[in-house]
């Protein structure tokens, strides 16, 4: 044995990640993980952040001159293999699109680390891949399941630097083994629009109309906008139903979609759909989501008061050439909008209806809105109020449905549905081809 090297050096495995590799590292020389990383930066963190993102380059040097495996594939194993592809550079500070922070950051918990329990179990030694930190990345090519992102047990989400047991890939909270973990099929047929994310990323760039030759992480960029606009907003309901109408394939029942600001908190369910609705308006860019936008109508000015200034050209042209309308302050043609799409779903245009449907308050919603009947029949309306059920169980199905990255109706209705050995309510989809 070289002098100095440490006795337990575990090769790198085919696209692991640094983090997955740290913790065998770790258990291969007797070690938890802080412990092993203690010993490299004395005084440093107790627990070792993001080392996926976060390791520097004299961490990488030790580790390099400890293990014989060179700095260079260290690097790989990190989020700069994707620097100039997924994002232009990282200051270790900013916001990384597609690339969220995992485990606990503070006392926020990050969605950012996914596995397949199915690679799992196939491994001769379970480890975590690079790729399944990107967050369009959300189905398995192999086994074309859901990829999990949280422990199914505790919910709490997967952090390997964090695990206590030695070997394996386990949750850190509860010890519980992720190749055991159940399987589900995605909702709608993503993996062609995976495929295609992977190939503009393999490629380093991707045309958008008559943008020819982009850079992969502006494609990306645009893309994450688009995204945005559909996971919450005024016009986020709306603007999904029109990439339902261009995609069949893509139509899910909109209380299994939930409404939020930040893509990398949904569930892996729901992100499948929503990066499918996107690429779906991005197509024949941008005239296809001009005219979605045009349907419901977003306007410029709904943009730039959320995004502000900084977008990328080609998503700036869309916006200052395709949807320069006046703006409504009083916004009735939304409201107007609003109020067809959900009566079309069969359900009254009430103000709290409207208000939480789009998870905002506009001032014509108020002479808009329908006035309140009488309640509906228990266990009929839009929300299943647990009628008789105590308040205490009442904040742990909402606590436990948030922390599946549910809304409250669905989570109840999958787990009524287990028990009492009901099929799924999942309607099979066709499949959804992209051009």
């Amino acid at each position: 044995m070289e002098r100095g090297l440490w006795p337990g050096r575990p090769v790198l495995l085919p696209d692991e990640s640094l983090s997955s590799w740290f913790a065998r590292l770790a258990a291969a020389n007797g070690l938890q993980t802080a412990e092993l990383h203690r010993i490299l930066q004395p005084g440093g963190d107790r627990s070792p952040r993001d080392l996926d993102r976060h390791a520097d380059f004299q961490i990488l040097d030790r580790l390099s001159a400890k293990t014989s495996i060179t700095a260079d594939a260290l690097e790989q194993a990190t989020f700069r293999r994707w620097a100039g592809y997924v994002f232009e550079r990282d200051d270790g500070l900013a916001k990384l699109d597609w690339l969220p922070p995992a485990g606990r950051d503070g006392a926020t918990r990050c969605f950012g680390q996914q596995a397949c329990p199915l690679c799992l179990a196939g491994d001769a030694q379970p480890y975590l891949r690079l790729r399944w930190r990107l967050l369009f990345v959300s189905v398995c090519p192999v086994h074309s399941c859901l990829l999990i992102d949280r422990c199914p047990r505790c919910n709490e989400p997967l952090a390997i630097l964090r695990q206590q047991q030695r070997g394996g890939v386990n949750c850190w909270s509860c010890g519980f083994d992720l190749r055991q973990a159940e399987t589900v099929q995605p909702p709608v047929n993503y993996l062609p629009y995976q495929n295609r994310l992977l190939t503009v990323l393999a490629d380093g760039w991707a045309d958008l109309g008559d943008h020819v030759g982009l850079y992969s992480f502006i494609y990306l960029k645009v893309l994450a906008l688009v995204v945005r606009l559909l996971t919450g907003g005024p016009h986020a309901y709306a603007l999904r139903e029109q990439a339902e109408l261009r995609e069949p394939g893509l139509a899910v029942p909109p209380q299994s979609l939930p409404r939020g600001r930040d893509l990398a908190v949904m569930a892996p369910a729901a992100r499948t759909v929503l990066v499918a609705m996107a690429m779906v308006l991005m197509r024949d860019w941008p005239n296809t989501l001009a005219s979605a936008a045009d349907a419901v109508g977003l306007a410029s000015s709904h943009v730039r008061k959320r995004h502000g200034e900084s977008l990328p050209f080609a998503f700036a042209q869309l916006v200052d050439w395709h949807l320069k309308k006046p703006f409504n302050a009083e916004g009735r043609i939304e409201v107007a909008g609003l109020k067809e799409m959900l009566e079309r779903q069969g359900r009254k245009p009430t103000y709290r209806e409207m208000v939480e449907t789009v998870g905002t308050e506009l001032a014509a919603m108020s002479d808009m809105a329908e006035p309140v009947a009488n309640g509906a029949a228990w266990g009929q309306g839009r929300y299943w109020k647990l009628d008789g059920v105590s308040p205490e169980v009442k904040e742990a199905a909402r606590l436990m449905a948030h922390r599946s990255g549910q809304s409250v109706g669905p989570w109840l209705d999958n787990l009524l549905r287990q028990h009492l050995n009901l099929p799924s309510g999942r309607e099979k989809s066709s499949e959804s081809p992209i051009s």
